[in-house]
């Protein structure tokens, strides 16, 4: 059905663009004039057919020589091209507009190919790209908005994992930006676990470094259950004089339950760490789609 309307579409636009745009040797107009191309591609991008108007799209800027920025048509094209490659999550997309166009697009534009990119490297969690690209638009930053410029600093201190500036940044732009409120409020509940200190309490009270990064009910149920063996151990050991198997079983039992806690509360400081980070930079991913 989509590509019955799109041939239909071909139609409709064939006769509405008849002498609006140059023409060729038989007086039709030529389906390689810019007016044409962009037209065409406006009206599949606002009937949903996203990859046929990129390929409209790009024809056009092909089309387009020189460059002006003050052409409006070519930032219009800039701009919608931007969004189709958010649309469609293509990351090759928009480097490959930005590496192309990106010193014909006025600062709006410019901005928004900036923002884009930046949030899809962003989700890569990769501070050394970010890096990259934060450096690669430097001179224009000035330019920008400070929507764009506070969330591309926030996000390298993120990607940096620098959360002290973090908290005191995101502190500051919720006074004036209800959008860091949330983001505020788990920059204050942030706080780190040691793994190492995990570790230690739980070989010293089975349990207990499940207990210091919030589950009380794991310490309870392993301090218990080892507890269960050890006393098993003594008792039958106690009984049989230690000439049985049983206290053997019962004590090695114990043992291996002993050394996988203690494995797994070092393990539980540090997957507590990550969901604390984790849903910071989870936030970040929303006011990159909220912002633009």
């Amino acid at each position: 059905m989509k590509n019955r309307l799109f041939y239909i579409l071909i139609i409709l636009l064939s006769t509405r663009l008849y002498g609006q745009s140059k023409t060729s040797a038989t007086g039709f107009p030529s389906p390689y004039a810019p007016a044409v191309l962009k037209c065409f591609a406006d009206s599949l991008y606002e009937e949903g057919f996203l990859s046929q108007a990129e390929g409209e799209y790009k024809r056009y800027l092909f089309t387009q020589s020189p460059l002006l920025p003050e052409n409006q048509d070519l930032q219009s094209s800039l701009l919608t091209l931007s969004n189709i490659y958010k649309k469609q999550k293509d990351t090759n997309g928009i480097t490959w507009l930005r590496q192309n166009f990106y010193d014909s697009a006025i600062t709006p534009v410019k901005e928004t190919i900036n923002f884009i990119q930046a949030g899809f490297v962003f989700k890569t969690r990769n501070a050394s790209d970010f890096s990259i690209l934060e450096t690669s638009f430097e001179e224009d930053k000035a330019d920008f908005s400070r929507v764009f410029t506070d969330l591309i600093d926030t996000s390298v201190l993120v990607l940096h994992n620098d959360i002290d500036r973090l908290k005191i940044k995101c502190e500051r732009l919720s006074k004036t930006n209800v959008d860091y409120e949330k983001l505020n409020s788990l920059c204050l509940d942030y706080k780190i676990k040691s793994p190492g200190l995990a570790l230690f309490l739980s070989t010293i009270i089975p349990g207990s470094g499940k207990w210091y990064t919030g589950s009380f009910g794991t310490f309870v149920s392993s301090f218990l259950m080892i507890g269960s063996f050890v006393t098993g151990t003594v008792m039958t050991g106690i009984k049989t004089e230690w000439k049985s198997w049983q206290p053997y079983v019962f004590g090695s039992c114990g043992l291996v339950l002993y050394i996988a806690e203690i494995y797994g509360a070092y393990q539980s400081a540090k997957r507590y760490n990550q969901a604390q980070y984790r849903s910071i930079c989870e936030e970040i991913d929303k006011l990159y789609e909220k912002e633009y």
